[in-house]
């Protein structure tokens, strides 16, 4: 017997008006409210991650000077120039 993916049903209430919204905005991307919804919800985590991973990367301190570094070594290449 070939492999399956197992598969879970969600069972979502949402308001008739989202509804309706949702299965026109499918309809105009030829696509079902499933896929579209499946579409959303994988944007959507994609963009959580990235948000996560930018916030990570700006916790990282190596190699960053502090403010106060960094303009006292603006001042000194003025300096320099005059």
């Amino acid at each position: 017997m070939p492999d399956t993916i197992k598969k879970t049903r969600y069972f979502l209430d949402i308001e008739p008006e989202l509804r309706n919204r949702v299965k026109a905005a499918a309809a105009l991307k030829g696509k079902t409210m499933r896929g579209w919804l499946t579409e959303a919800i994988i944007a959507k985590l994609e963009d959580e991650i990235d948000a996560s991973d930018g916030l990570a990367s700006l916790a990282d301190t190596e190699g960053t000077k502090t403010l106060e570094d960094y303009l006292k070594s603006r001042q000194g290449s003025r300096r320099q120039v005059n």
